[in-house]
């Protein structure tokens, strides 16, 4: 993972379960150390091990880490001492299995996140990763949506989805149906921000599967593109 530095302390990913680790920069000091049991959840997991890393973000006066479980659960810690924030989303935790407009196993879901989370004018941006999909057992799969969450509550403030659904743009860019069944399309790969103009770049992915697609006749938007998103809708 890639780690991050404020004040002095080193925050960073680490291990299997993907635990959150504070340093102190100086002296390589242990300061703190937070990870989750997800049992089966963790192990069924597209993604696992230590991912890419986490976001900081502080409003002057509290400072939290925002981070990712192979499990595809967000939590936000106090950066000063590692635990859980109570208040953001149940009890600390943003199941991302959930309010993702789409039916979805909470264990087995082909959906996690190997990127780190992205914070702009507090929201949090998430993508979505799945099992390589270079040989996909079947021409269906869970979608990659990406959302926007307020980093002080967890609340979700807005999806996009990188397959379209009738009525929005680019859904008859989808042939035959094949928007129905098609999955991924996800954003795997670390996103970027402007702060100053309030947009997030995002590189997406192919659909199912990577090598071919005759199962999905059209030109497929927004599917191996670079998209950008106003950050707040």
């Amino acid at each position: 993972s890639t780690p991050l530095m404020v004040g002095g302390v080193i925050y960073t990913t680490a291990g299997s379960r993907r635990a959150v680790v504070a340093l102190r920069a100086a002296a390589g000091e242990l300061l703190w150390i937070h990870r989750e049991e997800e049992g089966m959840r963790g192990e069924e997991s597209p993604r696992r091990l230590s991912g890419r890393g986490l976001a900081y973000w502080s409003d002057g006066r509290n400072a939290r880490i925002v981070y990712v479980t192979p499990g595809y659960r967000m939590l936000a810690l106090d950066a000063r001492t590692g635990a859980v924030i109570r208040s953001f989303g149940k009890d600390g935790v943003v199941d991302l299995k959930l309010q993702m407009d789409q039916e979805m196993d909470p264990v087995t879901g082909d959906v996690g996140l190997h990127a780190a989370p992205i914070i702009a004018r507090d929201v949090i941006v998430i993508g979505a990763a799945h099992t390589e999909g270079s040989r996909p057992v079947s021409r269906r799969n869970d979608k990659g949506y990406v959302r926007g969450y307020d980093v002080r509550t967890g609340k979700r403030l807005w999806i996009f989805h990188t397959i379209p659904r009738p009525g929005e743009f680019g859904y008859d860019t989808w042939k035959e149906g094949s928007e129905e069944y098609t999955g991924n399309t996800g954003v795997w790969g670390q996103m970027s921000v402007d702060e100053e103009l309030g947009l997030v770049y995002m590189p997406l992915e192919m659909p199912t599967g990577d090598y071919y697609g005759g199962h999905r006749p059209g030109d497929n938007l927004f599917a191996s593109g670079l998209v950008a998103l106003d950050v707040k809708t």
